[in-house]
């Protein structure tokens, strides 16, 4: 894991994988407008290669955010989300807090991740292709992204997979152990959202 504010999500000079999906039509036509991200109902999860065999999952469980949809014009739709550090969760606490520490998120001077959409393309498939920068450890690059739709219910909901080097971020390790952990990180996400509620610390551009 290498450098909520996303999804999200997502190119000048690097250019990142990205796993093939399926767009989902939403059960009914959604209104356009900007929506408030729902973290409960959200997920951020996180896997790495250990060892050389087996998988590590994390998941972060506070973010924040905005996204402005419109359905029949994606181009102008947007989205900024930041992800709190601190909230790391794993299946063990003494990986949460090494996690938070300086060798990899340094979470007490770089306490969120986050993610600011640049440029949204509709694809032939129904997905969307959303370009923007990723801030992770201070350390900004950008991101493009398939981003695929999904069945709405209280409002407009997208989920995406995607590959980053944690080494591009600064987020190492230490000189041993640092090396047992995979350098690709492979990210998945499910955004979903609500009618907005006002928030003094995320505006739409």
């Amino acid at each position: 894991m290498r450098r909520t504010f996303i999804l999200l999500t997502l190119i000048v000079g690097v250019g990142w994988p990205v796993l093939p999906g399926r767009a989902e039509s939403f059960a009914a036509d959604v209104p356009a407008g900007t929506w408030q991200i729902d973290p409960a109902r959200s997920e951020i999860r996180f896997t790495v290669r250990k060892l050389g065999f087996e998988d590590v999952t994390g998941v972060f469980r506070e973010s924040e955010g905005e996204i402005r949809y419109d359905q029949a014009q994606p181009g102008a739709s947007a989205i900024r989300w930041r992800v709190r550090i601190a909230s790391v969760l794993t299946d063990a606490s003494n990986r949460d807090r090494t996690l938070q520490g300086q060798e990899y998120f340094d979470a007490d001077r770089h306490p969120y991740l986050s993610f600011t959409s640049g440029a949204v393309r509709a694809r032939g498939d129904g997905a969307l292709d959303v370009s923007g920068e990723i801030t992770i450890r201070g350390v900004t690059r950008p991101l493009t992204i398939v981003v695929r739709p999904r069945s709405a219910t209280t409002g407009p909901s997208f989920e995406t997979d995607f590959e980053i080097d944690r080494y591009d971020f600064g987020v190492v390790g230490g000189s041993f152990f640092g090396r047992l952990i995979s350098r690709q990180v492979r990210v998945h996400i499910v955004v979903a959202t609500v009618p907005l509620r006002p928030s003094p610390s995320i505006r739409m551009p």
